[in-house]
């Protein structure tokens, strides 16, 4: 997290001539110090509210706002007073967009005063406001909030439910997406345990698939907790795919599922990124671990429907 810019604090003196660029450098002071302020006690993100459902009407795409507030990597707080309804163009170019929420000011028409010694009237106040935007997911926007993704693909938008950016107490508090998938991985994982206990295979296995066995039962303690952050499943995520890792790799060969679910495994571990990378590099990451639920699904049913208890 950065702040770029210089605070730059007016000094007056006795006999300064004020000008109006002295008095909006002034503004730009206070503004500029609760930004950094606000970003680096409270990040940058959703802090209430503007959850996003997509909804199609005949051949219109519309995007239902609810009202909230945000705080952009500027630390700008941007705020949607009343739920909106945003028409969407569907763009010509399949990929991944990102719904944005940009803070917008414009000039006051109800507050025109006249220019002193001149026959001319100007606005003498600022309205600020938002506007929701849609652009590439590629795209970053600092004066903005990410709301949600969408998915674009032969002229059909549909909303993507992967997380984005929280801030303040949200960011401590609110559950995301997330949480479920890592639920899921260590709810899987412990079917195709216990179903491979039940055989004589693992009778003969060194003390690593015990090892991953209590990562997923100490990994199901953890997120018991309502709040988890999402920095905490990313790394959560990425310890159980590690133990995983381990535990499939030097189990004997079984069955051609498993054998390819062990190079899958194998790929996504290799990538993990570092304890020290932003969570935008880890939530690319997390997208690689999401598809590995749907093959340890199938393991976990054929094993279910299989494997004989050891008498």
């Amino acid at each position: 997290m950065a702040f770029e810019h210089q605070l730059n604090r007016l000094q007056p003196f006795e006999g300064l001539c004020l000008t109006a660029s002295d008095l909006r450098d002034e503004q730009i002071y206070h503004r500029r110090s609760l930004q950094r302020h606000a970003l680096f006690l409270h990040g940058y993100g959703i802090v209430q509210g503007l959850q996003v459902e997509l909804e199609q009407k005949k051949k219109q795409y519309v995007a239902i706002i609810k009202a909230g507030y945000a705080i952009t990597k500027e630390g700008q707080g941007v705020q949607l007073m009343h739920d909106v309804a945003v028409p969407l163009e569907v763009p010509k170019t399949d990929g991944e967009y990102m719904l944005w929420l940009f803070h917008v000011e414009q000039a006051d028409s109800d507050s025109t005063r006249p220019v002193y010694d001149t026959s001319e009237v100007r606005e003498a106040r600022v309205v600020e406001g938002s506007a929701p935007r849609l652009h590439p997911a590629d795209e970053d926007h600092a004066d903005a909030s990410a709301l949600c993704r969408i998915n674009v693909r032969l002229g059909r938008m549909v909303q993507v439910q992967l997380p984005v950016p929280r801030a303040g107490r949200r960011s401590r508090a609110a559950e995301s997406y997330l949480k479920p998938r890592v639920n899921d991985y260590i709810r899987l994982n412990k079917k195709v345990l216990t179903s491979l206990f039940r055989t004589a295979m693992l009778k003969e296995m060194s003390i690593g698939s015990f090892g991953f066995y209590s990562a997923l039962i100490s990994s199901e303690f953890l997120l018991i907790e309502e709040g988890t952050t999402d920095r905490v499943l990313y790394r959560t995520a990425g310890s159980l795919i590690t133990y995983g890792h381990d535990f499939f790799n030097v189990l004997p060969r079984t069955t051609d599922r498993i054998q390819q679910f062990t190079e899958f495994i194998r790929r996504v571990n290799a990538e993990i990124p570092a304890s020290d990378q932003s969570d935008e590099t880890w939530l690319r990451w997390f997208q690689q671990f999401e598809r590995l639920l749907q093959p340890l699904q199938r393991i976990s049913d054929e094993l279910e429907a299989t494997v004989e208890a050891t008498r």
